[in-house]
C-alpha cells in the first residue's frame, strides 16, 4: 500500500486527482489540501510514499516546495501536475518520479501509477549483493551478479560519466554545457541536461538503487554512499603509497581492468585517464620492486609485462624490466627486449632510449 498526499490550490483539480486515485486500491490518500505551506508541516508527520504536487501555484511554486519535501524525507516520490509543459523541463531537474499534464488523460494517468507502484517491486528485488561501478576497463553499473545498468542513450550515459568524475563538488549548469555540448544551441543543450539528469534518476530508481547511494542534487553534486568505485583504490593509493605491501599491491593491481572509461571517447576524460594510467604503473613498479627483493622473478616479469603491455612508451617499466632480466640472470632477454623497445620508440617516436637504459644494455654486452 502506497500513501499518498495531493496538494493543488484549485479545488477542482484536488477533487479530480482524488477521483482518479481512489480508483486504485494500492494507493491510499492520507491527505488534501489546497495550501502547499500547510501541507509542508502535515508532510512532516504524515510521511507519505508520493506527493502528487501542482506546479503552478500563488503561494508557493511547486519546484520550490517539492525541494522542501525532499529535504523533510527524499525517500517520498514526487509527482508533478501541470498545465505547462515548460515547467515539466524544470521538474526533470529535481529529482522526480514523473509528471502529469492538465488535463488529466487517463492513460498517461495510468502509467505515472504503474511507475510509482512498480518501484515497490524494485525496492524488494534489489539485491543484497554490493553495487559497483566500474570506470577501468569500460564503463558499468549495477549489482554484482546482475546485468548493468542499461542508459536510455549515450548522452545520458556521459552526463552520468562527468557527474561521477567530479563528484562530491558542485557542478555549474554551465560547466555542464560548455564541455558536454560546447557547439550546441543554448536552448537544445539545456533541454537535453534536464531530460538527461530525468533519466539518470529514472535508470538509478527502476533498478533498485536506492536515493541516498547515489545522490544528484539541484546543484549538479553528485554523491555516492555505500557504493564500489574502482577508481577510488588508485587514488587512495595515491595518498598511502608508503603504507601499501605486498598482499595490497597485488589486489590494486589486479582490479586495472584497463583505461578509464575505456571505449568511451569523452575528451574531457583524457587527463583522468592519465592520471590513473600513470598509478597504475607506479603500482606495478613498486609491486614488482618487492617481488624482486623476495626472488619472485617470474611473478614479477608477469606483472612487468602487463604494464609493459598496457603502455609500451612509458620508460621506465622498461628500465625495471631489463634490470630484472639482468638480476635474474635472462641477459639475452634483458638485449632483445631492449632492441624491441628501442625500435618502437624509433620507428613511432623519432627518440632513442634514455642514457640510462643505454647503459644498462651495454654494461652486458
Amino acid at each position: 500500500m502506497k500513501n499518498a498526499v495531493i496538494i493543488d490550490d484549485e479545488r477542482p483539480a484536488l477533487m479530480e486527482l482524488e477521483y482518479l486515485l481512489n480508483k486504485y486500491e494500492e494507493i491510499k490518500i492520507t491527505g488534501l489540501f489546497s495550501d502547499p505551506l500547510g501541507a509542508i508541516e502535515a508532510i512532516r508527520e504524515l510521511r507519505p510514499d508520493v506527493v502528487f504536487l501542482d506546479i503552478n501555484m500563488p503561494q508557493m511554486r511547486g519546484i520550490d516546495a517539492a525541494s522542501v519535501i525532499l529535504d523533510i524525507d527524499p525517500a517520498i516520490d514526487i509527482i508533478f501536475v501541470t498545465a505547462f509543459d515548460q515547467y515539466a523541463i524544470e521538474a526533470f531537474d529535481l529529482h522526480a518520479l514523473d509528471y502529469v499534464l492538465k488535463p488529466i488523460n487517463d492513460q498517461r494517468f495510468d502509467k505515472t501509477i504503474q511507475r510509482i507502484l512498480a518501484k515497490t517491486t524494485a525496492e524488494i528485488a534489489a539485491p543484497s549483493q554490493r553495487f559497483y561501478i566500474k570506470c577501468l576497463g569500460g564503463f558499468q553499473i549495477g549489482w554484482q551478479g546482475k546485468d548493468s545498468i542499461k542508459w536510455r542513450a549515450d548522452k545520458t550515459k556521459e552526463i552520468f560519466a562527468y557527474l561521477l568524475q567530479h563528484k562530491e563538488k558542485d557542478i555549474s549548469k554551465e560547466e555542464l554545457l560548455d564541455r558536454l555540448w560546447p557547439e550546441d544551441d543554448p536552448e537544445k543543450a539545456i533541454r537535453q541536461l534536464y531530460n538527461g539528469i530525468y533519466y539518470i534518476r529514472k535508470a538509478l530508481e527502476d533498478y533498485g538503487v536506492d536515493r541516498n547511494m547515489i545522490k544528484i542534487d539541484k546543484d549538479y553534486h553528485l554523491k555516492l554512499s555505500d557504493v564500489d568505485l574502482d577508481v577510488n583504490y588508485f587514488y587512495d593509493y595515491s595518498k598511502n603509497k608508503a603504507n601499501y605491501g605486498l598482499e595490497d599491491l597485488e589486489k590494486l593491481v589486479d582490479r586495472y581492468g584497463g583505461g578509464y572509461l575505456q571505449g568511451e571517447y569523452y575528451p574531457w576524460a583524457d587527463f583522468e585517464r592519465e592520471h590513473l594510467e600513470k598509478l597504475y604503473l607506479k603500482s606495478i613498479s613498486q609491486l614488482s620492486s618487492k617481488l624482486v627483493a623476495e626472488s619472485q622473478w617470474d611473478k614479477a616479469e608477469e606483472y612487468l609485462r602487463k604494464a609493459y603491455e598496457s603502455n609500451p612508451y612509458e620508460e621506465e617499466i622498461s628500465e625495471i624490466l631489463v634490470d630484472l632480466y639482468i638480476q635474474s640472470g635472462n641477459k639475452s632477454k634483458a638485449i632483445r627486449h631492449y632492441n624491441v623497445y628501442a625500435e618502437l620508440i624509433k620507428n613511432e617516436l623519432g627518440v632513442k632510449p634514455e642514457q640510462k637504459l643505454q647503459t644498462m644494455i651495454n654494461s652486458i654486452k
